[in-house]
């Protein structure tokens, strides 16, 4: 790795509840990593079992990671965004980390090059596409889509893309994601993190590379959703109310931080927050047109249309 690499330092959050099944294979591709610069800051969310042995004794021998203990229950999506918060050491970027999958060894390297191609000193947020892999993480079962559409606030306000164990952060970005933490409900850690650093108007960098084994298991909160199963999952949410409430809790948490949005994007949001409460069909267009907001693909986008015309958005 170039020596301009070597010395950025990199925070790991990894958010733990009840995960000792699956841990020290994750824990092993971090210390395997092509970047040496890191520390690792485990948050766990009150878990019911107590830490394996080995982590603890890790801990206690090892400076380059931290367990912190939660005094109560907060959810996976509070517990890694009070994570990059509760981090009281200057690094220079912030990488999520779920407990049970697979990094692949040049992972932050990856990232960090692609965040360092314009020197820039603007918020950025980086994320990756990742490799779906069967509970034994032994055989590849699919793959994250590829995004062809731009990957800014229009479409971060109806769709997250940006998946959390592939996402990094600047320190400029990470403390303007801290200072949005003003809410008592998020939907998720990375979608929320893609709408704020987006809505700044901050660098959102896309690798098309795949650095994440994502293990697939029947205790995954979030799961492969390119699949026909996953499609039919994503319908569910739609119609069954739920699309709606995500969206009621974003666009309230956005309008609780619309000092931190650019101009351009608080009209975005504006005329989609519009379209959403309006009752006449015609001005819900007009307003849903004006916004500009996305989805990646055309069928996604037309169930987006439909869902607002059925006031399912």
């Amino acid at each position: 790795m170039a020596k301009e690499f070597i010395n950025l330092r990199v925070a790991i959050i990894i958010a733990f509840y009840d995960g000792n099944k699956y841990i020290e294979e994750q824990l092993k591709s971090i210390f395997a990593q092509t970047h040496k610069n890191i520390k690792i800051f485990i948050f766990d969310d009150n878990s019911k079992n107590s830490l394996k042995k080995f982590l603890v004794n890790f801990n206690k021998k090892n400076s380059f990671i931290s367990i912190i203990k939660r005094e109560e229950n907060v959810g996976y999506a509070k517990n890694f965004l009070y994570g990059i918060r509760d981090i009281h050491e200057d690094f220079d970027y912030y990488a999520f980390c779920d407990q049970d999958d697979i990094w692949e060894k040049d992972k932050i390297e990856i990232g960090l090059k692609s965040c360092q191609i314009k020197k820039t000193n603007n918020p950025k947020l980086y994320f990756s596409r990742t490799a779906y892999y069967n509970s034994d993480c032994t055989r590849q079962i699919g793959e994250s889509k590829k995004h062809k559409k731009a990957p800014i606030f229009k479409n971060a306000l109806v769709q997250n893309i940006a998946g959390g164990n592939t996402i990094l952060i600047n320190k400029k970005g990470r403390d303007i994601l801290c200072n949005s933490l003003i809410s008592e409900e998020y939907t998720a850690h990375d979608w929320w993190s893609y709408q704020v650093i987006s809505g700044v108007n901050g660098e959102i960098i896309l690798s098309n590379e795949k650095t994440v084994k994502y293990r697939q298991h029947k205790e995954n909160i979030v799961g492969l959703n390119n699949s026909f199963k996953g499609k039919i999952n994503r319908l569910k949410y739609f119609f069954s109310g739920e699309y709606k409430n995500w969206c009621t809790i974003n666009i309230k948490n956005l309008y609780l931080n619309k000092d931190l949005i650019s101009t351009n994007n608080l009209e975005t949001l504006n005329y989609f927050s519009k379209a959403i409460k309006s009752t006449n069909i015609i001005e819900k267009i007009k307003y849903f047109k004006k916004s500009g907001v996305y989805r990646q693909s055309t069928s996604e986008n037309i169930i987006l249309i439909i869902g607002l015309l059925l006031n399912k958005v």
